[in-house]
């Protein structure tokens, strides 16, 4: 029992690998809706068992370096391939888009070795650059956000201006919120879960969380701008 404990945070980690894994498959054959779905679900489980490790005090440097991987599998390469895909199955040249992809995923990889190497702080509610997790979901969102309008909602050149900005977001030394940080806060949860509410009347639950992630990035760069004035 007690070993099933110490390991429980890096099944999850596991399955999450698995979810990337079949997104990547699933979004080669064309089933982006799926496959985009995948993911959000990686994002998730990314969430549930670091906090699960900590709530059971089963952190190691063992499960960091495992997270990590996972990461730059679920969130590096399985958004890069959506999104490639997405633009193929417009009709468009995809192969334009893999440039960005590949200075997405090396970005990616750039800002998982800083945070390995930085000491960890279970505690701590800002992170460096944007991370990788948080890079992919919003990409991977925009996705879904298109497909529910018909490939209607964002022309195709914007992905090739949103894959680069994440990218310099990662990598920059700009303080980002911690997501979770902001989900412990109860007010501010049940604010972001009312706006959600009454959005969701005039647009699909994909837009309107990729509009609450842009006005997260949005607010932390006007934020970052702030600091650097003041």
């Amino acid at each position: 029992m007690e070993n099933l404990r110490k390991a429980l945070p890096s099944i999850i980690t596991s399955v999450s690998l698995i979810s990337g894994m079949t997104s990547i498959a699933l979004s080669i054959e064309g089933y982006l809706g799926i496959a985009a779905s995948l993911i959000l679900l990686s994002y998730v489980l990314d969430l549930v068992d670091g906090a699960l490790a900590r709530r059971l005090g089963v952190c190691s440097d063992f499960g960091v370096q495992l997270d990590s991987l996972v990461d730059m599998t679920n969130f590096g390469a399985a958004s890069t391939v959506l999104v490639w895909s997405h633009l193929r199955q417009g009709g468009n040249q995809s192969w334009l888009i893999w440039p960005f992809g590949i200075a997405f995923v090396l970005a990616g990889a750039l800002r998982l070795a800083r945070f390995n190497l930085q000491a960890s702080d279970s505690k701590a509610m800002e992170s460096t650059g944007l991370t990788i997790s948080t890079s992919g979901a919003y990409i991977t969102l925009a996705v879904l956000a298109d497909r529910a309008f018909e490939r209607g909602l964002l022309p195709d050149e914007a992905f090739l201006i949103l894959l680069p900005l994440l990218t310099g977001l990662m990598v920059s030394t700009i303080r980002f919120p911690e997501i979770k940080a902001i989900f412990e806060r109860r007010k501010t949860s049940m604010a972001l879960l009312s706006a959600s509410v009454i959005v969701a009347f005039w647009a699909t639950p994909q837009v309107v969380w990729w509009g609450l992630t842009t006005g997260y990035i949005l607010i932390s760069l006007a934020r970052a701008g702030y600091r650097t004035l003041a």
